[in-house]
């Protein structure tokens, strides 16, 4: 149920007829203005991973900056974006220095999600979450996040050094945590 209900969004060709004509150079612009915002979290990031990336545009504004990077949702979009479970990623453990998402609330099961970001991520390696903090957010929220506290306990091996409210230019996401794996 979760599954196919996720999917609606992201099989519904009149969005992605919008996504990848209409809203592609926007989101590209903001997803770019977010990483330059983060620049510096960002000196050594040699291999990235987007999860939620559907489109792409955050994964191509990592590559333009010059970090490989791949996205994971659960439609794929060629080239840059593969079919995947943010529950369940499909990585080796440790080999990513660098994880985006701004899809933490449409997770089913968030510590597993934040479990498996973790698993991942290299130490030194930087993870940097968007959050969209109240009730009723969209018809795809599974997980209402009332306080970046909620997520921030989720992680068991990270120390966070940023909470902060941000304002993106091309969503509703008002939050930034960022975090760096110290072992």
């Amino acid at each position: 149920m979760y599954l196919t209900h996720q999917k609606l969004k992201t099989t519904d060709k009149d969005r992605i007829k919008i996504w990848l004509n209409d809203e592609w150079q926007i989101k590209y612009d903001a997803f770019n203005d977010i990483f330059k915002r983060n620049k510096f979290y960002l000196e050594n990031a040699k291999m990235a991973l987007c999860l939620g990336a559907r489109t792409e545009q955050e994964v191509k504004a990592l590559q333009d900056l010059g970090i490989d990077s791949i996205g994971v949702d659960l439609v794929p979009f060629p080239p840059y974006t593969e079919e995947g479970d943010i529950h369940n990623l499909k990585y080796k453990n440790h080999i990513f220095d660098l994880v985006f998402t701004n899809i933490i609330d449409h997770s089913l099961y968030p510590e597993k999600f934040v479990s498996e970001t973790e698993r991942v991520c290299l130490v030194d390696g930087i993870i940097i979450i968007h959050l969209q903090l109240g009730d009723n957010i969209d018809d795809f929220t599974e997980t209402i996040i009332q306080t970046p506290k909620t997520i921030i306990s989720y992680f068991k091996k990270f120390t966070l050094l940023e909470s902060k409210p941000i304002k993106n230019l091309h969503d509703q996401m008002h939050w930034e945590c960022i975090f760096k794996r110290t072992s």
